[in-house]
């Protein structure tokens, strides 16, 4: 099948499943006449790199993922996926560390505005001159 039809079936981009081939995520794609003529299995391999990518696993990352026969090193995918997993509640505590400091932020903010006695409630900050 062409280019385009992968493209049509998978969501990504001809330029993006070019990329792909560049890169060696793909197997080489035989030709026919002229044109690049891939397989249901390259179908498979793009939706699997989309789905990666989705899931912020970057291409670099992939590409160290496939053994040197272009099979995927599957128990490699299960430690880069619990890698992730990792990272990712890391950044939620992070985020909700800050969300927390909103919250305060704004209630000292809603507070200061509710008293209106003119004393800037977030001097350690600096107040801005004028408040």
């Amino acid at each position: 099948m062409r280019i385009s039809e992968v493209a049509r079936r998978t969501g990504a981009s001809a330029k993006a499943i070019r990329l792909y081939e560049a890169r060696g995520l793909l197997p080489p794609v035989p030709r026919l006449n002229r044109y690049r003529d891939y397989s249901e299995q390259d179908v498979a391999w793009v939706q699997l790199i989309r789905q990666a990518l989705g899931l912020g696993i970057g291409l670099a990352a992939i590409t160290r993922l496939q053994r040197s026969d272009g099979q995927l090193d599957w128990p490699a995918v299960l430690v880069l996926l619990e890698r992730q997993r990792a990272a990712i509640a890391s950044e939620r505590e992070r985020l909700a560390r800050i969300e927390v400091e909103l919250q305060q932020v704004a209630d000292e903010l809603r507070q200061w505005l509710q008293q209106g006695d003119g004393l800037c409630v977030l001097a350690a900050a600096g107040c801005p001159v004028g408040v």
